[in-house]
């Protein structure tokens, strides 16, 4: 459900011109942060769960990710580059070859717009079991109790240090992994949690619901700083963030809605469908948004033209994810269920000889 509620407020704080209500706004932008601690969650509990089993390596958790991932975004780039250069006129600045490696927040980023965040992910993904592995070694897994809270605040002195004290803030700061990445670190503290100390998850609840209401608190302050440099709120409003989005998701894990009434079926399978397409969603938006819009020039600016543009784009990024995300899904399962039943084969035959 918070899935589905992050890619519906990201998708319309794009489609729909809210500044007039900066707090709503901010509300629903603040999606992919919520996406942050989501991913945070749900990787690092694979992650933990995974490193447990005999035979695991590194290289087992990036053939996953990158084989579910990576696909769809090369897809999502063939399809922004077919619709500015065919479509668009006249066409954007070409996307330099850095967006093949994530480098773009960076390195710079000439459109494509969301996948700033891809890059953050990305580099989670890569650097997670790097991290985990010395830790394990070094300090032992134990210590992870106590590292990850500190590491949580690690972005934030970046962004003080660097923002704050020395004044140097280049123009896109905010999409550099280093100053954005409390979120991700929020949602692995508590999967870290959830597989060594669930005990301890569970007496999270409590308290979890005593914070939720910070994410809301924090968009209502933001009119407060309207006119000042953009890093005044920003130095802190990730890392509020990511406290208040961990403490939806500890909520959130507990609710459990079996609803009876078919109104109410139909309603949670629409919400499981948005879930699921989400990734797809979130990659097409911006690029058929804008597409259909050159399109629609000669239409009044309204109501009418943005619900056409809305369904259209919806549609659009559905449809993509039965194109090549569920694609990549299958391909992954199948080149990993190969993998392990090739494992499989080998142990018994190690066991007997």
């Amino acid at each position: 459900m918070l899935r589905a509620g992050a890619i519906a407020g990201v998708f319309i704080a794009h489609e729909v011109t809210l500044s007039h209500i900066q707090p709503l706004s901010a509300l629903l932008g603040s999606g992919v942060e919520l996406f942050f601690v989501l991913s945070g969650f749900l990787i690092g509990r694979i992650y933990f769960r995974s490193s447990l089993q005999s035979g695991f390596s590194p290289w087992h958790f990036w053939r996953s990710r990158w084989l579910r991932t990576i696909p769809p975004y090369f897809a999502a780039l063939g399809l922004y580059y077919v619709a500015d250069r065919a479509l668009l006129q006249p066409p954007q600045p070409e996307l330099p070859w850095y967006y093949c490696l994530f480098l773009q927040n960076y390195l710079g980023m000439t459109g494509f717009g969301p996948s700033w965040s891809l890059c953050v992910e990305e580099h989670f993904y890569l650097l997670l079991p790097l991290v985990i592995f010395a830790v394990d070694r070094s300090l032992g897994r134990k210590s992870l109790y106590y590292l990850l809270p500190i590491t949580f605040f690690v972005p934030t002195l970046f962004r003080v240090i660097f923002l704050q004290v020395m004044h140097l803030s280049p123009p896109a700061w905010y999409f550099m992994t280093h100053f954005h990445a409390d979120e991700l670190i929020a949602g692995l503290w508590l999967a870290y949690l959830f597989v060594e100390y669930p005990a301890i998850f569970t007496s999270l609840r409590r308290p979890a619901i005593w914070v939720s209401p910070l994410a809301p608190i924090v968009c209502l302050m933001s009119p407060l700083f309207t006119g000042r440099p953009a890093y005044v709120l920003g130095i802190y409003w990730d890392t509020l963030f990511g406290i208040g989005f961990a403490a939806w998701l500890r909520c959130a894990y507990d609710f459990q809605w079996q609803p009876v009434q078919l109104s109410a079926r139909t309603i949670r399978r629409a919400v499981q469908g948005l879930a699921l397409c989400s990734y797809s969603i979130y990659l097409t938006h911006t690029t058929i948004d804008v597409l259909v819009r050159s399109w629609l020039t000669d239409w009044h600016r309204g109501v009418g033209k943005t619900g056409l543009v809305m369904m259209v784009t919806f549609a659009v990024g559905v449809l993509f994810y039965f194109l090549f995300e569920r694609s990549a899904i299958l391909m992954r399962d199948r080149i990993e269920g190969y993998h392990r039943s090739k494992q499989q084969a080998i142990q018994p035959a190690a066991s007997t000889a």
